[in-house]
């Protein structure tokens, strides 16, 4: 599938992966990376051990979209077995008028939780955990914009497993 005919896809659905566009797009939107926790990784996970996570994504309840993610407990960028970047599909453009709902799901179709955004949300790139135990926006600092390749894709997931722990560092320090 071309990427001009996925975004076309995508876009009616209100989510696009990918775009080759020039037209003004009138929509509010955000960018959405997601990324996962340090206890999303299997107790006995080796540092250096690339896992999968898979999750599925459906907003306004019709419009699915898998997420791929695949990382080392260690952070360090996972590679395959060609020794280039592992594949990553984990930022994606959400558009809406006032508001857009979604739903995640874990790799069993497990419903893990509901995130909408609004309107005073938009022209924002926020970090989203994959987990249920976490999924609150956490505004980023990242463009808003698609990552270039599988390398750019694992460094916003490393931005916002570190902007995690720091908020995380930052609410136990309140204490």
């Amino acid at each position: 599938m071309t990427c001009r005919l996925l975004s076309a896809l995508l876009l009616t659905l209100g989510l696009t992966a990918c775009n080759d566009s020039t037209e003004p797009d009138p929509l509010n939107r955000v960018f959405l990376t997601f990324y996962p926790l340090q206890s999303s990784f299997p107790d006995d996970a080796l540092p250096e051990q690339i896992l999968e996570f898979e999750r599925l994504l459906i907003a306004n309840g019709v419009e699915e979209v898998d997420i791929t993610l695949n990382q080392r407990l260690d952070g360090e960028a996972p590679m395959d077995d060609a020794g280039k970047p592992a594949y990553q599909y984990a930022v994606f453009r959400v558009s809406f008028s006032n508001s857009n709902t979604f739903d995640v799901y874990d790799e069993q179709q497990n419903f893990l939780y509901t995130q909408t955004v609004f309107a005073e949300d938009a022209n924002r790139h926020y970090c989203i955990a994959i987990d249920e135990n976490e999924p609150q926006l956490i505004e980023s600092s990242l463009e808003m914009r698609f990552p270039k390749d599988n390398a750019e894709t694992h460094d916003f997931i490393s931005h916002c497993r570190e902007l995690y722990r720091n908020q995380l560092s930052s609410s136990q320090e309140a204490y």
